[in-house]
């Protein structure tokens, strides 16, 4: 993970809405956190990152 993210992540979380709208996700895994993301939580990149994994081996709760 980049220092950058880090910091961010530290900081704050993101709302389903701004990883949407973030140039950082693409294609099916944009679709895959359109699904897993509830609209009134945040969540760190890092965050993310996992439940698109837990997606793809099929482990999402």
């Amino acid at each position: 993970m980049a220092k950058d993210e880090q910091a961010v992540e530290i900081v704050s979380g993101f709302t389903k809405a701004q990883f949407m709208e973030s140039r950082q996700w693409q294609g099916i895994d944009k679709d895959v956190l359109s699904v897993v993301l509830e609209d009134d939580k945040t969540y760190t990149i890092a965050e993310a990152k996992k439940l698109i994994n837990q997606f793809n081996t099929g482990k999402v709760l």
